[in-house]
């Protein structure tokens, strides 16, 4: 019982991965959605929509978001037209058949929908529909995401433009729409997928920001040791980073990580010790109460995993390796966090999308460097957009955006540069196992072997499943 007190986490994490393995070995996750919200699907028919976002351009489609009658959400495909299209918060009757989805190779499109919260999709062109009334959405939510847009058309506007823009409104805004296909492609092959997911890595980032510009770059610091300076300094960030999480559209992985950050502050004021774990896990049960969907989430999935990978394997790795002088502490630090991270998720990088990285470490090296400099940057530019200054940083911005992508397009062009493998669900839980046991086996300064039959046993469970020796 003594263990278990001490390694709390450590069961809770098995648990919380338990969950999720079980849920994709059975093909769908609980039904949260009510079923007479899916009443109305597979039928050709009239329905009253009003749009709950802006309209995403596509090849030869405009794609919108629509709350139907009774609370269902769909996705709207409207053909594009000379006509001017519908904006957020028309309402409009749609003449069409809304489909649950389908399977898609191995990608049950249908399952990822109802994840989302998202019943089906549905398509129509210009004779099908009309706008009927417009209803103004002021739920906060809404308001986020429509501050998001409108900073990501203030990016067009300064004259960035093409592919820097899709990175540029990913990276600082968390507007991933106009993303190019082959920007994400090699941003995913080269291991910088998370360079443009908005999550702690960015909330991390301004966090930092904004405490050294709160202390002017540390040269006030101590003028801040008063109790009172203290809880003004730390409300006062708080407060900043809550406004990057509403101006990146309030988005679950940046909530977590402003949740956490808000967790730890409040800690620190209160004079409390708390477990390092504590803020993961509370941010964690907030977002699933406020959407219990969120579980299955792959942006969900692997924050959380990233996040844990850091604080356990990432900290276990700094007290084993020692680096000498500030920039190899710097460089040896980011690149045993990138590590880290990249250990948590690899088995949930093969599960969903077959394949990891090789380069990940040497591009996290550069990359992220970078993303902290186009944060500043990006932010600058809107700041400063309705003066000269804000164009020179217009300028600045999109070639250190450019700049960015080369690297990215040329790590990807090394040879090797990425290892095709698509693990089964059950073969995640196991691969999970091995990580662990091979954790606890290494605490202490001596090796516990009975944890190394465990990662014996893991690893051989999953080959055999891979190799079709088991079939589950």
């Amino acid at each position: 019982m003594r263990w278990l007190a001490a390694h709390t986490w450590l069961m809770v994490l098995v648990l919380l991965v338990t969950i999720i393995v079980l849920s994709g070995y059975m093909g769908k996750p609980l039904n949260l959605l009510k079923d007479t919200e899916v009443d109305y699907l597979d039928a050709d028919t009239v329905l009253a929509m009003r749009l709950l976002g802006e309209g995403q351009e596509r090849e030869k489609t405009i794609r919108y978001e629509a709350e139907v009658e009774g609370g269902s959400r769909v996705l709207l495909y409207l053909q594009k037209d000379s006509v001017s299209m519908p904006v957020m918060g028309d309402v409009l009757m749609v003449q069409t058949q809304v489909r649950r989805g389908g399977q898609l190779g191995d990608f049950d499109y249908g399952m990822y929908l109802r994840r989302q919260g998202i019943a089906g999709s549905c398509w129509a062109n210009r004779r099908n529909w009309q706008v009927i009334g417009h209803e103004e959405d002021r739920s906060l939510l809404t308001i986020a995401k429509r501050c998001q847009y409108r900073l990501h058309e203030q990016y067009r506007q300064m004259g960035i433009e093409g592919k820097e823009l899709g990175i540029l409104s990913a990276l600082t805004l968390g507007y991933r729409e106009n993303l190019d296909k082959d920007v994400q492609r090699s941003f995913s092959v080269s291991g910088a997928m998370h360079v443009l997911a908005v999550s702690g890595l960015h909330t991390g980032i301004v966090w930092g920001i904004v405490v050294w510009l709160l202390t002017l770059g540390g040269w006030f610091k101590p003028l801040w040791e008063e109790k009172w300076k203290r809880w003004l300094l730390n409300i006062i960030a708080i407060v900043l980073i809550w406004m990057y999480a509403f101006v990146t559209g309030l988005s679950p992985s940046v909530m977590r990580s402003a949740l956490m950050l808000s967790f730890w502050a409040l800690s620190g004021l209160l004079e409390k010790q708390i477990s390092r774990w504590n803020p993961l896990f509370s941010a964690a049960v907030i977002i699933l109460i406020i959407n219990p969907l969120a579980l299955w989430s792959v942006s969900f999935q692997l924050s959380f995993a990233a996040v844990a990978g850091i604080m356990l394997i990432g900290q276990k790795m700094q007290r084993s390796i020692s680096f000498k002088g500030r920039m190899l502490q710097y460089v040896g630090g980011l690149m045993l966090v990138s590590v880290a991270a990249q250990i948590a998720t690899m088995p949930l990088t093969m599960h969903y999308f077959g394949q990891t990285s090789n380069y990940f470490a040497l591009t996290n090296l550069v990359v992220i460097p970078m993303a902290g400099v186009l944060l500043v940057l990006g932010f600058g530019t809107l700041a400063m957009s309705w003066c000269v200054i804000g164009e020179w940083l217009g300028v600045a911005t999109k070639w250190c955006t450019w700049l960015l992508r080369e690297v990215v397009e040329w790590i990807e062009g090394l040879p090797f540069s990425t290892t095709q493998i698509s693990l089964e669900s059950v073969s995640v839980f196991c691969l999970y196992g091995a990580i662990v046991c091979g954790l606890m086996m290494m605490r202490g300064s001596k090796i516990h072997w009975w944890w190394l039959i465990g990662v014996a046993l893991s690893l051989g469970m999953m080959l055999s499943v891979e190799l079709g020796i088991i079939n589950l």
